[in-house]
């Protein structure tokens, strides 16, 4: 989202969490669009990334109006799943309640039955997916819809993918 907002108005909307630590680059925004100008495969990775962030945004607004939260956090949890290299992830109740926009002992109750189904195992600061094929059976069909976009215009996004 950011990208974007840089590249229009160049002022960020909205807050902008980060999951799970790693390395950054910062490029400024006159430098991007030189190259972007002279660089046809940017341009098309940058109309690539737009669309998948428009079509996820398009499908999360749907999906919270129209699903329980089992399955909007299913989908949540496999969403991360597919970014990461591994299957412990860096995520909280209080973060995860703030994604889903639902209270604190709403997710923990959510995320208790999910543990119960053996879907996923719960730590002090990490969720860990035990069965990645139980977890796509509760989420709701709009996991499946957006990750079948990304891997259509941005594969490399998902690890697993490359994998398979």
């Amino acid at each position: 989202m950011g990208l974007l907002s840089g590249l229009v108005t160049r002022e960020a909307f909205g807050r902008y969490v980060v999951v799970k630590s790693g390395s950054v680059s910062r490029i400024p925004v006159q430098r991007l669009n030189e190259v972007r100008t002279t660089r046809p495969r940017l341009q098309q990775l940058i109309r690539s990334y737009s669309e998948a962030l428009l079509a996820q945004t398009f499908q999360t607004v749907s999906c919270n109006a129209v699903h329980g939260v089992e399955a909007r956090c299913s989908r949540w949890i496999l969403s991360m799943h597919d970014r990461l290299d591994h299957d412990t992830l860096p995520l909280t109740h209080e973060l995860m309640a703030g994604m889903l926009g639902v209270q604190r002992s709403t997710l923990s109750t959510v995320a208790r039955k999910l543990q119960t189904a053996g879907l996923i195992r719960q730590s002090r600061g990490g969720i860990t997916v035990t069965d990645r094929n139980g977890l796509e059976q509760t989420a709701c069909e709009c996991y499946s819809k957006v990750r079948r976009i990304y891997e259509r215009l941005l594969p490399a996004t998902n690890p697993r993918v490359l994998v398979r």
